[in-house]
């Protein structure tokens, strides 16, 4: 008898994630069988069983859930012997060991978006399995936005001044017409990671248009001398490259504020964009009236954009911003983020500098109660540096409700606090509407996540991206090598640590000493354990190199060793490697559960019931690591 294109098997517990598999399918003509087609009289057994047999492709869908059925692992096992048997990873788990050598497709992240290319090329897949022909996805980029649809890029404005140390004030105008525009609700902006990719090159604008599915690029100039300003600006249509505006104004530097909101208001009109009263409102707050405030503001942003975590300079000028205007409240946020991320790299004025962090944090939301950069950054405060998860979490609610659909930088580090309490899913999905309009921004942190949910495919063709774009460093390489070690790729793991030494300014000597004596595991084993108290490996990122090397030669209890070490030995830092496959064994033990208790995750848990991609509960106070 005829039997259906696909049988899905799955566990019943799985049901709402197995109807989006059989919804994706059925839009795509395929005929699927799952056990919701019964109909009622109908004997389970001998129907289910007909339908299995007969099917062209059996799509079993693995979770921690369904490796223990035994219904399941029958389907697949059958299947497996018709050779029909297509699998899907729909969470992360270990799979019957017996599969564990089919390819199996990992859609863990998958949630019904089938526009998602992971999703597509597993259609496309199953229906060269099956005989069908199949839509793969198109290698060529997407067409335009239409125009009620408008999306725009603002190139960072050109430093016509002659003097390279006024390039602060042409990033700092180009920054805050990103920020103006993006208050928007009708515009969707490119943020300024990625418009700064631009800095310095001359672009071809419709093939950057193109390239990031634009209808108009925006550039422009600025030149500054003395009380004199004059900042000139384009805008082009991405499409044809013709000019559709162009402006040029000449100002007091005094006039600097009513020149952006003139400038930005500009631009919205050559848009054809009604600004709503409360959007033009926003527009016209420029946190200060006081101009040489907002020159210091501009020159500690710089110095923080380029180090990513700030220093006395950036506080120098935060400090007097601050004295010239108390109520510019930027500056203060500015100065609250600065103080925490100096505090993590400066534990010795940990004290000095994280009271400096909460003094500011009052400030500025005594003086801007709706920020939701403020809250964003309250919430980084909380779980960095007092582990305060579920404080953290209110914290990012309330900054949602103030955010008006604008994304900051800072929201990146919800990612972080995410993936740090066991939701990689919800990480990845938050990262990725990031980088929506944030399109050539590659986080490291992003590729950490991929790692977590074993999405290994997509974070090594990010990290490739990184060296195309000459972002590669220490980190990118190590989370690479990390890769390697749980693919267990001698040859690749070789190559890795050679790359990995190659981007160490001052490689570690246990990474050294590893790429020294690889084919003697005796030795390197040897090498760790006498490492770990080595005053030479006495930081967190020594630490948790060791414990990678130590989970990869199966040296478990020195791993956690050094977990604990790096987590509680040296100040707060971030439990971001805690759900990485390479500790998939140690996870298993008492010790593991213990530092996740002392972390304060588990009881994020418990209070929350956000029990994440790695963690389940056990009765009423005690829980199982999964995964």
């Amino acid at each position: 008898m005829p039997g259906p294109d696909i049988f899905l098997s799955y566990n019943r517990e799985d049901a709402e994630r197995a109807k989006q598999f059989a919804e994706g399918f059925a839009a795509k003509g395929l005929e699927v069988w799952w056990d919701v087609a019964l109909r009622s009289g109908e004997a389970y057994d001998k129907v289910t069983e007909d339908a299995l047999r007969n099917a062209k492709a059996v799509v079993v869908l693995w979770s921690p859930r369904s490796v223990d059925s035994r219904w399941v692992r029958a389907e697949a096992t059958l299947a497996d012997r018709r050779k029909t048997l297509v699998p899907a990873m729909i969470e992360p788990c270990e799979r019957p060991i017996m599969f564990e050598l089919t390819q199996t497709a990992d859609l863990s992240h998958w949630q019904g978006n089938t526009a998602d290319k992971a999703w597509t090329g597993f259609v496309a897949d199953v229906c060269d399995f099956i005989g069908r022909p199949a839509e793969r996805p198109a290698a060529a980029s997407a067409p335009l936005p239409s125009l009620d649809q408008l999306t725009i890029v603002v190139l960072p404005f050109a430093n016509m001044s002659g003097d390279p140390e006024q390039e602060y004030f042409a990033d700092g105008i180009s920054e805050d017409i990103i920020t103006d525009l993006s208050k928007v609700s009708a515009l969707t902006v490119i943020a300024r990671n990625t418009a700064f990719t631009f800095k310095g090159k001359h672009v071809d604008v419709v093939e950057v248009a193109r390239q990031l599915n634009l209808t108009h690029v925006l550039e422009g100039s600025v030149r500054k001398a003395g009380n004199r300003i004059r900042v000139t600006a384009q805008l082009i249509d991405g499409s044809t490259g013709a000019h559709v505006w162009a402006e040029r104004y000449d100002r007091d530097l005094n006039d600097i504020f009513a020149l952006q909101d003139e400038l930005s208001q500009a631009i919205v009109a050559a848009l054809k964009v009604k600004l709503r009263p409360e959007e033009k409102k926003a527009i016209e707050d420029r946190g200060t009236d006081n101009v040489e405030a907002y020159d210091c503001y501009l020159r500690a942003w710089t110095v923080f954009r380029v180090g990513m975590s700030g220093n006395d300079t950036t506080l120098g000028q935060l400090r007097r911003a601050v004295e010239l205007d108390p109520n510019f409240a930027r500056a203060w946020q500015m100065m609250a983020i600065t103080a925490r991320n100096m505090a993590l790299t400066q534990p010795e004025r940990a004290e000095e500098l994280l009271a400096l962090c909460d003094d500011a944090f009052e400030h500025a939301s005594r003086i801007d109660p709706h920020s939701a950069v403020a809250y964003s950054a309250r919430a980084a405060q909380l779980y960095t540096i007092h582990r305060d998860w579920f404080g953290a979490e209110q914290a990012y609610a309330k900054a949602a409700e103030f955010a008006r659909g604008i994304r900051y930088f800072e929201d990146l580090l919800k990612a972080v606090f995410l993936l740090s309490v066991g939701r990689a899913n919800d990480a990845a999905a938050e990262f990725e509407t990031y980088l929506h309009v944030d399109p050539l921004f590659l986080p490291p942190m992003y590729v950490g996540t991929l790692d977590s949910l074993r999405r290994y495919d997509e974070s090594e063709a990010r990290q490739g991206r990184m060296r195309e774009l000459g972002l590669a460093n220490e980190i990118t390489e190590a989370q690479g090598l990390m890769r390697s070690l749980v693919r267990d790729d001698a040859e690749t793991v070789r190559r890795k640590l050679d790359i990995l030494l190659s981007a160490s300014p001052n490689p570690s000597p246990v990474t050294r000493s590893m790429a020294d004596e690889f084919d003697r595991p005796e030795a390197v084993v040897a090498m760790l354990h006498a490492a770990f108290d080595d005053p030479r490996n006495q930081s967190t990122q020594d630490m948790m190199r060791l414990a990678v090397f130590a989970a990869y030669y199966g040296e478990d209890e020195l791993a956690l060793r050094c977990q604990r070490r790096a987590y509680f030995g040296f100040g707060p830092q971030l439990p971001m490697h805690l759900w990485h496959p390479i500790f998939v064994r140690t996870r298993q033990t008492a010790e593991f559960k213990q530092i996740v208790r002392e972390l304060g995750i588990a009881g994020y848990w418990r209070k929350t019931g956000q029990w994440g991609d790695f963690a389940r509960p056990l009765g009423d106070d005690d829980f199982e690591v999964i995964g």
